[in-house]
C-alpha cells in the first residue's frame, strides 16, 4: 500500500471511533418510586428496632436520631 492510502485508512477509521461515541442515549436521573413511607415499617419480623412503633412517624425519627449518634465525623 502507498502510504498515502495507509493514511486515509487511519483517518476513516478514527473518523469511524470518535463518531460512534455520538450515537449513545443520554442517561438522565428518575425519581426513585417509593410504595409506602420510610417509617411504616416491614411486616417481617426482627427487622425493626426493640420499643419501635410501626407507622409512628415520631417514633421513626427518634430511632434514626439515636442510630445516627456518633457518626458525625466534624465532631469526632
Amino acid at each position: 500500500m502507498k502510504p498515502g492510502a495507509i493514511l486515509a485508512v487511519a483517518v476513516g477509521i478514527g473518523t469511524a471511533l470518535m463518531v460512534s461515541g455520538c450515537g449513545e442515549e443520554p442517561q438522565t436521573a428518575t425519581q426513585r418510586k417509593v410504595d409506602a413511607t420510610a417509617y411504616s415499617g416491614s411486616t417481617v419480623g426482627g427487622f425493626s428496632e426493640q420499643g419501635w412503633k410501626a407507622g409512628d412517624k415520631t417514633s421513626w425519627e427518634g430511632q434514626m436520631r439515636e442510630r445516627n449518634k456518633g457518626q458525625n465525623e466534624y465532631q469526632r
